[in-house]
């Protein structure tokens, strides 16, 4: 219920609600997008197994990344799954699509990723991240859009790069796991040379050197390690 002037107008309560493509409910979760999306990227990947009766690895990278994939990650930064079950959720599309490579197929899930050279999503969702937060530093994207997005910190006697973030108040799960505090610890962790960086190409490359050992990229199961 709100109020404009003396009138008193009824809101009803709707739930779930689709916006840009991305569905959530009054509770402000995800669940229902990200089974819908899983179901989604499963079908179109099924429609190519039909159509290919056998799948070469040049040919399967193309279709994935092409047609599937880009299910997957639009608009991870709102929908990001955290809970195990939602990250076993959409991490099963990418499993079971890499065993259309028939050579593969009888590989676990992490060699046929390597073979593939492709990572975890999981692993993509906390690098896409960390691009993002370059980005809205370097006012890549409009600094009125972001303004205030992510604070600077002020404690110089820290260790590490001068571009640390203030940490944020986070006491709900969904306010721990938005964008603006999950980026946090990885950011602050990351050396001077790679946040420095004069480009997004030379950060990616720079950020890429510095997390080639990380066990997220081929293991979803793993957490980042900082």
């Amino acid at each position: 219920m709100m109020t404009h002037g003396n009138t008193v107008i009824n809101i009803e309560r709707s739930s779930p609600e689709r916006d840009l493509g991305i569905t959530v409910d009054n509770g402000l979760h995800f669940v229902e997008h990200m089974h819908t999306t899983a179901k989604k990227a499963n079908g179109i990947m099924a429609v190519i197994r039909r159509t290919f009766m056998q799948l070469d690895q040049k040919c399967f990278m193309l279709l994935y990344k092409a047609l599937v994939r880009p299910h997957l990650e639009y608009g991870v930064k709102t929908w990001f799954p955290y809970k195990t079950k939602d990250i076993e959720l959409t991490e099963s599309v990418q499993k079971r699509a890499t065993k259309q490579v028939m050579r593969l197929k009888q590989l676990c899930y992490s060699e046929r990723l390597q073979r593939l050279n492709l990572t975890t999503l999981r692993y993509r969702r906390h690098r896409g991240h960390m691009i993002e937060v370059f980005k809205i530093l370097r006012n890549v994207y409009d600094p009125e859009i972001t303004k205030g997005m992510l604070q600077l910190s002020n404690n110089t006697r820290t260790r590490g790069h001068s571009l640390k973030l203030c940490a944020q108040p986070a006491r709900r799960d969904i306010r721990k796991h938005s964008f603006v505090v999950r980026v946090i610890k990885p950011w602050n962790s990351l050396p001077e040379e790679v946040v420095m960086s004069s480009s997004v190409k030379m950060f990616e490359a720079r950020l890429d050197k510095f997390w080639k050992d990380q066990p997220m990229k081929y293991d979803y199961k793993e957490e980042l390690h900082l």
